[in-house]
């Protein structure tokens, strides 16, 4: 597997979180399933909550229609046609009807004296109090004329010139009566605002009449430069023709061809600088040729010339049409202030209504179906993000490829989830030879037998990084795999604070064992047994209790016992402590032939396992591999596989207070039985047979 691609921690480890994919982020979703289930169903009785405590609305609609400001007549220029359509003047009518002092008017007015329930009914939660309808004597105008701008709304009808005001509120008159109130009020204020008709027509046409005649004065000058600017090119055309009719004839040097080449260089320059005096005469000329530069910036001079000529020429042709029409209109505004006919056509009046305000009959709201959308969307994003920040908290490795890529250690075995707990289910390979988690056993045997021939891979270390991850059931039944295929086993229980593997397989607390061979020189005959489940398999139980396990196995004796029993045995499976809460397994680190980490998924976090590799190697070794246990099984197409996306949690805490051992991990014992032979008393049935 190539990690390179992936991002390295200090320790040159790579990080699964980069690893990451839309699978990865779909079994989050499936694992925690019941959180987005929680949300959704909270979310929609939420609303229809809500929904049961929001008091009805209603709405009364209005339509008018902004009319012209100023009329058109059929004698003025079309393009004086001032209309009152533009969405300057749509927004200007829409402020209005906006401002506040129509609403403080309204709130004045005797539609609203003494009126009760003015004040709309709001969402009220069960248990609060209804402190009953609110009349327009208990609260201002001002005030009661500011919740009235809450309650219309103005929209304008794209395109055209009408206007639709709306009025919600609980009480269906309440909103009709505010709209035909905002409708009288506007109304007023745009009689104020109109003047005489005739008046404004005048002054409108006296204006446009000196705009005009500015404008007719600023065309004719720059029509004037255009003019003489085309009689230079038409003397440039002339002097081209002369010289081109010349050269066919006579020689370069002939005394009237040069000057005729010199004559058509002067009127060029001419040209080119009456052009440069007409860019200067007025805003619009520059922006003109300052649009045209572009293409004019890389000829050369000639062509440029020639190209200027062609602008200009078009140029005048339309100052021509502009001038001829700003003339047509200034002789009509002219002929109309003669007349005295100038107040035709404006009107009076700004505006129409259309619709009046009506009375609903129809409550709009509240809307069940959005409101429970709107909630229930709510907790299904609220499910799913809740989902997504507990995957990205979440410490602990969750698969087996996050696993070798937290560590870039291989896993050489993958043990499912199961209930291990009983003393039936202790050692699998008894209690289900076909099942899943024998099947893993039996691949993590095989996986360590091609590791090396039995020599050199003769004493295996199962250990952990914490306690709970399940390396005692791994080590039991590990051996078990090893002995049922007919290696001499020995399962060595070396975790002297907490030792299981006498309950295991059936033995009591006070059997002899590692303590007391290393402590009191107890034989080999007396702290090793015959299992009853193989006639391949013995254990040496972790024996009386010590005061320092620690010490104990730092001492000398334990490399020339290892080095003793590989005499005897084909295999050595060696249950340790946790690495990281003791530092008992850390003389074991360095005594063992191949080192065995199990990492529960779910439980362990990536941190504890990097530091237990760590701890590992700064004893002069690598750990083989790991062992992923507790990956749960899921139904697939094909039967059962192991689902990756496992997270738990766990209690670290290995010993309490009082230094006693906790409650088991995850291992019990098989059945004891009541005919078991001590070994005190059947010496022939001892674990060591003397070659």
């Amino acid at each position: 597997m190539n990690y390179d691609s992936y991002q390295d921690d200090s320790y040159g480890n790579a990080d699964p979180q980069s690893t990451r994919g839309l699978k990865d982020y779909f079994r989050w979703f499936l694992r925690r399933f019941w959180i987005f289930l929680i949300t959704v169903f909270g979310g929609f009785f939420l609303g229809l909550f809500i929904y049961t405590n929001t008091p009805e609305t209603y709405q009364s609609f209005a339509t008018i229609e902004i009319k012209r400001a100023k009329g058109a007549d059929a004698e003025v220029a079309e393009d004086e046609v001032i209309r009152m359509t533009g969405i300057g003047e749509i927004l200007s009518a829409s402020e209005k009807l906006k401002m506040p002092g129509i609403y403080t008017a309204i709130a004045e007015s005797h539609l609203f004296a003494n009126r009760a329930g003015v004040v709309p009914k709001a969402f009220k939660l069960p248990w609060e109090e209804d402190l009953g309808e609110v009349s327009s004597a208990d609260i201002s105008a001002g005030a009661l004329g500011s919740m009235m701008r809450n309650w219309v709304a103005v929209r304008w009808r794209e395109d055209t010139t009408l206007m639709d005001i709306i009025c919600t509120h609980s009480d269906p008159a309440i909103a009709r009566d505010t709209l035909i109130g905002v409708l009288q009020e506007y109304e007023k204020s745009a009689e104020d605002s109109v003047v005489d008709s005739s008046e404004v027509a005048l002054e409108y046409i006296l204006e446009s009449s000196n705009q005009i005649k500015e404008r007719l004065l600023v065309l004719e000058k720059t029509k004037e430069l255009y003019n003489r600017c085309m009689e230079l090119s038409q003397q440039i055309r002339v002097s081209e023709r002369e010289v081109s009719e010349m050269e066919k004839r006579y020689l370069p040097k002939w005394p009237p061809l040069v000057e005729a080449k010199e004559l058509e260089r002067i009127l060029k320059e001419q040209f080119s600088n009456e052009l440069q005096q007409m860019m200067r005469l007025s805003e619009d000329e520059r922006k003109f040729w300052d649009s045209n530069e572009v293409n004019l910036q890389n000829l050369d001079f000639d062509d440029r010339i020639n190209a200027e000529i062609q602008l200009v020429s078009t140029r005048s042709s339309v100052l021509a049409r502009e001038i001829e029409a700003e003339q047509r209109i200034f002789d009509n505004l002219t002929t109309k202030l003669k007349e005295g006919n100038f107040s035709k056509g404006f009107a009076t009046k700004q505006f129409e209504i259309l619709q009046p305000p009506i009375l609903p009959t129809m409550p709009v709201g509240p809307d069940q179906t959005k409101i429970l959308l709107k909630y229930t969307a709510g907790g299904a994003a609220l499910g799913i993000a809740i989902i997504f920040l507990i995957g990205f908290l979440d410490p602990t490795v969750r698969t087996v490829s996050d696993l070798e890529l937290l560590t870039s250690v291989p896993v050489i075995g993958a043990i499912p989830a199961g209930n291990f707990r009983g003393r039936e289910e202790a050692l699998a390979l008894i209690a289900d030879p076909k099942g899943q988690a024998t099947e893993a056993i039996r691949s993590l045997r095989a996986g360590l037998t091609f590791l090396g021939d039995s020599r050199e891979r003769c004493t295996f270390l199962v250990t952990s990084a914490l306690p709970g991850e399940g390396k005692s059931w791994v080590a039991s039944n590990l051996a078990l795999s090893f002995a049922s295929q007919g290696d001499r086993t020995l399962l060595i229980d070396a975790d002297l604070r907490r030792p299981v593997q006498h309950e295991t397989f059936g033995y009591n607390n006070k059997s002899k064992g590692l303590a007391d061979h290393l402590s009191l020189g107890k034989s080999l005959k007396e702290v090793i047994q015959r299992s009853d489940v193989s006639e391949n398999l013995f254990l040496m139980a972790a024996g009386s209790r010590s005061a320092n396990p620690a010490e104990l196995l730092a001492g000398k004796q334990l490399p020339g016992l290892l080095e003793k029993l590989s005499e005897y045995f084909d295999r050595i499976i060696i249950d340790s402590a946790p690495i990281i809460p003791v530092s008992d397994s850390m003389p074991l680190v360095g005594v063992a032939q191949s080192v065995v980490l199990v990492c529960r998924i779910g439980k362990t976090p990536g941190a504890g396992i990097k530091r237990a590799i760590r701890m590992i190697q700064d004893n002069g070794t690598d750990p083989v591999g790991l062992v992923a246990n507790g990956l749960p099984k899921t139904r697939t197409k094909r039967g059962y596989g192991y689902y990756y996306n496992y997270m738990g949690g766990g209690n670290y805490s290995y010993y309490n207070e009082t230094g006693d051992p906790e409650e088991e991990e995850t291992l019990t014992t098989v059945p004891s039985r009541s005919n078991r032979r001590s070994p005190e008393s059947e010496e022939e049935d001892s674990a060591v047979e003397v070659k």
